[in-house]
């Protein structure tokens, strides 16, 4: 927890990192819209069979979820490391009811926890910087369903 809460303190330090704000559930919405459409393009490019990108645009469509649920709690981030605190630190105070699991599939602060186990940001990352344009399918279909889980999560959660 100390770690956690240490880096939401830096996180804070500079607002092109995080801002605390007040609840916006219009900009939450907007933000759940903006992964629905990046799920219809995820599906589009898997049609096209251009799995790399639609890998890419998977790990948008998770990561405008997570955006949403911190605009309901009063915060705008401008860093992936920082919203993954901000979701960490709220599940961790009971303010937030999210299986942590879903937020350490995506990312985690623990660079141990996923070493055989990439997260979904470690694969995007070898997608868009590596140089291969093939991904393992069966990496797309589980983000393809964390996609989904984690929409019907974040508007239970918007709706509360």
């Amino acid at each position: 927890m100390p770690q956690i809460d240490e880096h939401l303190k830096w996180c804070l330090k500079d607002q092109r990192r995080l801002v605390k704000t007040r609840s916006n559930l219009d900009l939450a919405q907007k933000h759940v819209k903006k992964s629905e459409y990046n799920y219809g393009v995820v599906q589009t490019l898997e049609r096209l069979k251009i799995y790399d990108w639609a890998l890419n645009v998977g790990f948008y469509a998770i990561y405008h979820c997570f955006l949403a649920i911190l605009a309901k709690y009063g915060y705008e981030s401008r860093n992936q490391a920082c919203t993954i605190t901000v979701l960490l630190s709220l599940i961790n105070e009971k303010k937030l009811d999210l299986d942590k699991e879903l937020v350490t599939q995506f990312d985690t602060l623990d660079v141990e926890k996923n070493i055989t186990n990439p997260t979904i940001r470690e694969s995007r990352e070898l997608s868009t910087y590596g140089v291969e344009t093939s991904i393992d399918l069966q990496q797309l279909k589980k983000i393809k369903e964390l996609i989904l889980k984690v929409q019907r999560e974040t508007i239970k959660i918007l709706e509360e």
